[in-house]
C-alpha cells in the first residue's frame, strides 16, 4: 500500500562572495532555527521550513549531504524513487550546492560515491546501474552526455512511467565513470545557449541515476528506484516574449501553487511545461523527495529570494504517495505475450474485427518493444551504441577534447614512469623501515648490555673473566650495529638517487606543460601532487636526520656510559664545556619551532595565494574557451549557411542544364525526324520521275 509522505523543504542561504563583500551589498536574508526571514519591499517576511542552513561559510556542502540527505540515499537502495532538488534563481549558489567543488563536494558528487560504497556493504546482491542527464531550456530539451539533434520526446509507460523517448541512457559500473559522466555532462551545459546568462537564468537540468538489484541466485523479484539529482531555474521571466521561456519557468511556480499554494485543490497542470512534466512523481506522485530552497543574501534581488522562498513554502504542504518499485520486467514481457497471442486469435477468428481490437494490438505490442528493450542485457549493448555515438557528436561539435578532458599519449607515458619510480621508491622504504628497525634494536640491546653490565660492576660480582665476556660480547654488538649502519645508509643513498630520478621527471613534466592545452586544472593538479610530493619527501628527510641524530646519541650515550663502567672521569673543563653546549641547544631550541612555524604559516599563505590564482585563470580561461566555442559554431553555422546557398546555387545551374540539354535532345530528335521524312520525300520524287522517263510530273493549276 502507497505511503503518504511530506515533501522535505530546507533553506539554504550562500555566504557572500569577496566582490559582493568588498562592494558593501547589504544582507537581507537571516536564518533562525528552522525559519528564513528575508526583508522585501521594506517589509519582513518569514517562511518556515522543516530546516535552514544559513550564510555561514563553515557551513560545507558535505555537512549538509550527511545531515539531510544520506537517508534518501537509504530510501533508494530500498527500491523507493528520490528526488533532490535544489531551485533557485540565477547566482544563488544552487548548482554550487548540487556539484560542489574540489574542496567541498556537493550534493551530487556525495550521492555518487556513497551510493557505491552502499553497493559494496550488499555483496548478496548484484546491481544495474544507469544515467542520463537533461537540461530544459525555453521548453527545449537537450541531451547533456549525448549532444544530438534527434526530437525527444515525453511519454508515459504503463509499467516503466514517464521517460523520455530519445534520451540517452548510458550503463555505468563504477562511481570513477559515473562522476566523470557528471562533471562531463555538466561541462555541455555550459554551451547550452549562445546567450550564457540567459540559458543560466532559465535553463533546468536533472541528473537521473537509475538503480536496478536483485539478490545473487534467486528466483525473488528484485526492485528499481530512480534517483533524480535537478537544478530548478525560479523567478520571473526577464527580457524575453517568448511563450516558450515564459511556459519553461512559469508552469513550475503554477503547479507549485496547485500542489500548495493559493490554487491547491485544483487541477495540478503538470502538462503545463517540460520539466513539470518530467518531474511529475517528484511534486505529488511516487518519490520521495527533499527540495532546498537557495537564495542570494544580497539585497539587490531581494525579489527572486523572496519568489524562491514564497514557492518551497508552497511545497512544503504537498504530500507524495511512494511504494518500493518492483523490477517485473521479465514476469511483464510473459504477461504481454500472452495478451498479444490472445488477441491475435480473437482477430483471425473473425472476419471482420473491430478497430478497437486492432489498435490494442498495437498498443500491446508496442509496450512488449519497450519492456524487451528494458532488460539488463539490451541496454548494455544499447549503452555501448550510445557511448560511440557520444563521441562522434561531442567531436562534431567541436568539443570532444574538451569534455573528455583528455591526456596526451605523452603525458600518459611519463606518468607510468614516474609510477615505476614510486613503486622502486616504495620497495627501498621498505626496506629502510626494516633496517631502522633493526638498528633500533642493536641500540637497545646495546643499552640492555650495558645496564647489565654497570649492576654486575657497582656490585663488584663480576670476575675478571665474566668482565671481560661482558665487554666482549658489548664490542661484538656494536660491530654488527656499526655493519647495519653502513647498509642503512647505502639504502639511504638508493633513495637520494631515486628522489633524484622523480625530481628529473618532475622537471620533464612541467616542461610538458605547455602541450596541455591550457588546461588549468590538470597543471594545477599536477603542481599541486608535486608540492605535496616534495613536502612529503622534506618530511622524510627530516624525519631521517631525526633518526640519524637519535642513533647517534644513542651511540654517544652508549660510549659515555662504558667509558664510566670503566671507572673513566671526565675533568670540570670537559663538564663546563658540555653544559655550555647543552645551554646553547636549549636556546636554539625554542627558536627553531618558531621559524618552523612561521614557515608553515608562509606555506600555508602562499598555497592559499596560488590556489586563489589558479581559480581566476581557470574562470577567465573557461570564459575565453566558451566564447571561442561560440565563435567557432558561428563561423561554421555561417559556414553551413554559405555551403547550403552554394549548393542550391550549383543545383539550380544544374537544373537549367538538364533542362537545356533535354530541350536540345528533343530539338535534335524532331530534326532528325523532319530528315528522315524529307530523304523519304526525295526517295519517293525520284522514284516518280524515273517512271515518267526522265519528265517532270506535270502540275495542275
Amino acid at each position: 500500500m502507497p505511503e503518504s509522505v511530506q515533501i522535505k523543504v530546507y533553506g539554504r542561504c550562500r555566504p557572500l562572495t569577496q566582490d559582493e563583500a568588498d562592494k558593501g551589498f547589504k544582507t537581507v536574508v537571516k536564518c533562525s532555527g528552522d525559519k528564513m526571514l528575508i526583508e522585501s519591499g521594506g517589509k519582513e517576511h518569514s517562511f518556515s521550513f522543516d530546516g535552514a542552513f544559513s550564510s555561514d561559510a563553515k557551513v560545507k556542502n558535505e555537512q549538509i549531504y550527511k545531515e539531510r540527505c544520506e537517508p534518501f540515499l537509504q530510501r533508494a537502495m530500498e527500491g523507493f524513487n528520490v528526488s533532490i532538488i535544489a531551485m533557485g534563481a540565477t547566482n544563488a549558489g544552487k548548482t554550487y550546492l548540487m556539484s560542489g567543488t574540489d574542496s567541498d563536494p556537493g550534493i551530487a558528487p556525495c550521492f555518487i560515491r556513497n551510493l557505491y560504497q552502499a553497493i559494496g556493504e550488499r555483496s548478496n546482491k548484484e546491481f544495474f546501474i544507469s544515467v542520463s542527464y537533461l537540461e530544459v531550456l525555453d521548453e527545449k530539451m537537450s541531451d547533456l552526455l549525448n549532444p544530438h539533434v534527434n526530437q525527444m520526446k515525453i511519454r508515459q509507460h504503463p509499467h516503466k512511467g514517464i521517460f523520455i523517448e530519445g534520451l540517452s541512457e548510458i550503463v555505468v559500473h563504477n562511481w570513477e565513470e559515473m562522476s566523470q559522466l557528471y562533471e562531463q555532462g555538466t561541462r555541455v551545459k555550459k554551451l547550452g545557449a549562445r546567450d550564457i546568462k540567459a540559458n543560466q537564468a532559465r535553463a533546468h537540468s536533472v541528473f537521473t541515476i537509475t538503480i536496478e538489484q536483485r539478490t545473487r541466485q534467486s528466483s525473488k523479484v528484485g526492485v528499481r528506484s530512480v534517483v533524480c539529482l535537478a537544478d530548478l531555474a525560479m523567478g520571473e521571466v526577464v527580457g524575453t516574449s517568448d511563450p516558450h521561456a515564459v511556459a519553461g519557468l512559469q508552469g513550475l511556480m503554477n503547479v507549485l501553487s496547485a500542489l500548495g499554494g493559493p490554487k491547491k485543490g485544483s487541477n495540478v497542470p503538470f502538462r503545463d511545461s517540460a520539466i513539470t512534466r518530467v518531474l511529475q512523481d517528484s511534486f505529488g506522485g511516487n518519490a520521495v523527495t527533499l527540495m532546498f530552497a537557495v537564495v542570494s543574501p544580497v539585497d539587490k534581488v531581494h525579489k527572486e529570494s523572496l519568489t524562491t522562498l514564497q514557492y518551497a513554502s508552497y511545497a512544503k504542504s504537498a504530500k507524495n504517495h511512494v511504494k518500493a518499485n518492483m523490477d517485473e520486467t521479465a514476469e511483464i514481457i510473459a504477461d504481454l505475450r500472452d495478451e498479444i497471442a490472445k488477441l491475435r486469435d480473437k482477430i483471425a477468428s473473425t472476419s471482420t474485427p473491430s478497430r478497437d481490437d486492432v489498435q490494442k494490438l498495437e498498443d500491446l505490442v508496442q509496450d512488449l518493444q519497450i519492456a524487451k528493450m528494458s532488460t539488463w542485457a539490451e541496454r548494455e549493448k544499447l549503452s555501448k551504441k550510445v557511448e560511440e555515438e557520444r563521441k562522434v557528436n561531442l567531436a562534431n561539435k567541436g568539443i570532444l577534447d574538451w569534455v573528455t578532458d583528455n591526456m596526451k599519449k605523452g603525458n600518459r607515458e611519463l606518468q607510468e614512469k614516474m609510477l615505476i619510480l614510486q613503486k622502486e621508491k616504495d620497495v627501498l622504504t621498505a626496506q629502510y623501515s626494516e633496517k631502522r628497525s633493526n638498528v633500533d634494536g642493536l641500540n637497545e640491546e646495546v643499552q640492555r648490555k650495558i645496564a647489565e653490565y654497570s649492576k654486575y660492576q657497582d656490585s663488584g660480582k663480576l670476575t675478571d673473566s665474566e668482565t671481560k665476556k661482558r665487554v666482549t660480547a658489548i664490542h661484538e654488538i656494536k660491530e654488527k650495529l656499526k655493519k647495519e649502519s653502513e647498509i642503512l645508509k647505502q639504502i639511504k643513498s638508493q633513495l637520494k638517487d631515486v628522489a633524484e630520478k622523480q625530481k628529473e621527471e618532475r622537471d620533464e613534466a612541467k616542461s610538458q606543460m605547455s602541450a596541455m592545452k591550457g588546461n588549468t586544472e590538470l597543471r594545477q593538479q599536477v603542481e599541486k601532487e608535486e608540492r605535496l610530493k616534495v613536502e612529503k619527501e622534506n618530511r622524510a628527510m627530516i624525519a631521517d636526520e631525526m633518526e640519524k641524530m637519535k642513533t647517534e646519541f644513542e651511540t654517544e650515550k652508549s660510549h659515555i656510559q662504558l667509558k664510566l663502567t670503566e671507572n673513566k672521569t671526565y675533568s670540570a673543563q670537559e663538564v663546563s664545556h658540555l653544559e655550555v653546549q647543552l645551554a646553547e641547544m636549549k636556546l636554539e631550541k625554542p627558536v627553531t619551532t618558531m621559524k618552523i612555524h612561521l614557515m608553515e604559516q608562509e606555506k600555508e599563505r602562499l598555497v592559499k595565494e596560488l590556489d586563489d590564482v589558479y581559480q581566476v585563470h581557470k574562470d577567465e580561461l573557461e570564459f575565453q574557451r566558451l566564447r571561442h566555442l561560440e565563435t567557432f559554431r558561428a563561423y561554421r553555422e555561417m559556414f553551413e549557411e554559405q555551403k547550403a546557398a552554394l549548393d542550391q546555387r550549383y543545383r539550380q545551374l544544374l537544373e537549367d542544364a538538364i533542362q537545356d540539354a533535354v530541350f536540345l535532345s528533343s530539338r535534335n530528335s524532331e530534326l532528325l525526324e523532319e530528315n528522315q521524312s524529307l530523304r523519304q520525300q526525295n526517295a519517293e520524287m525520284k522514284d516518280s520521275i524515273t517512271k515518267l522517263g526522265g519528265r517532270l510530273p506535270s502540275q495542275t493549276v
